[in-house]
């Protein structure tokens, strides 16, 4: 029987914050209820290639929405997204390659092992729940604006998207904060049942308002081009619930003990990292394949697909001129 580790104590630590040392803690006990080495190498290795490609594609995005393309509002969102993408995956590069050190034999202290992981895990959580908030809120802020292009037009402050930019980043870490640092086992609970509430109203709030903008682009597909920003959003709305949701939906089970978190520890970091690492990695080439693509064939360089779709303030309000007034379930 593998001895139980601080990740495993009764209902102390929701799944979403475990870490490479509380895998480790449980792969060293009994070697029948975790991967073999070899099994483990290969699942690091993936998801470290992964994450470096995201890390890459998401450095040359902040690069060019920072310093390259005309601000606007949409552009602001995207950025911090980025930012929030980068932190996620750095996270996860830093974890996987303490894991594969210490599978490796290099000595790394308990108290070094224990402080990346604790430092990691609070970056990996904070990116995590940050580029959720922020595709809700694109979503959102985008379908308002295929509702009511009038009103949004000249309704919208000045500097509404830096402010609840900085509001979703604050979020973010009051949430990490409250799964991490929360002592006892019934507060806990508590909060994971609030987070977890709050992820379903993300998710609903996300699948409703990309609803909404895929019903848009449908109805005026046939009247003119739709705007590649209302394709970014709904493929990457699509990704998320396709790799992460799934991911989060087994945390659930593992918490409240449906499955045995014994045997399903170490398998479910990696999948939470693989399909957490997907969703963040595919975002810039999301924008390439979208922004690229003319009349079924690719053409320009990253930084004129990103052009294409992160358009002048002046190219948009003209677009939504072209959005139908009536009722958009007409």
């Amino acid at each position: 029987m593998p001895e139980v580790t601080p990740a495993m104590e009764g209902q102390t630590i929701a799944p979403s914050n475990v870490i490479s040392i509380d895998v480790f803690n449980v792969t060293d006990r009994n070697s029948t209820v975790v991967p073999s080495t070899g099994i483990i190498f290969c699942l690091s290795y993936i998801c470290l290639l992964i994450a470096f490609c995201g890390l890459l594609g998401n450095s040359i995005v902040i690069w060019l929405l920072g310093f390259r393309i005309p601000k606007n509002k949409f552009t602001v969102y995207f950025l911090n997204l980025a930012i929030a993408d980068v932190l996620f995956l750095f996270s996860v590069w830093v974890q996987l390659v303490v894991i594969i050190c210490m599978k490796s034999g290099h000595w790394i202290s308990d108290v070094d092992t224990r402080n990346i992981s604790i430092f990691m895990g609070l970056l990996y959580n904070v990116g995590f729940n940050t580029g959720i908030y922020l595709l809700m809120t694109v979503s959102i802020e985008r379908c308002l604006c295929a509702l009511y292009p009038i009103w949004y037009q000249y309704r919208h402050p000045k500097h509404q998207s830096d402010i609840v930019c900085i509001l979703l980043w604050a979020l973010s870490g009051l949430v990490t904060g409250l799964e991490n640092f929360i002592p006892g086992s019934e507060p806990r609970t508590a909060v994971y049942l609030f987070t977890s509430a709050l992820f379903l109203l993300v998710i609903i709030l996300m699948i409703l308002s990309s609803l909404i903008l895929f019903i848009t682009v449908q109805k005026i597909s046939d009247k003119c081009q739709p705007l590649r920003l209302y394709i970014v959003i709904i493929v990457s709305v699509v990704v998320f619930l396709i790799s992460v949701v799934p991911a989060r939906l087994l945390g659930l089970l593992l918490y409240f003990k449906v499955l045995s978190s014994y045997f399903l520890l170490v398998y479910f970091y990696f999948i939470t990292v693989l399909c957490s690492s997907v969703n963040c990695a595919a975002n810039p080439f999301i924008y390439f394949l979208v922004g690229s693509l003319r009349r079924w064939r690719f053409s320009g360089s990253f930084f004129i697909a990103l052009q294409r779709i992160f358009k002048d303030e002046t190219e948009t309000k003209d677009n939504s001129k072209r959005l139908p007034k009536s009722n958009v379930f007409e």
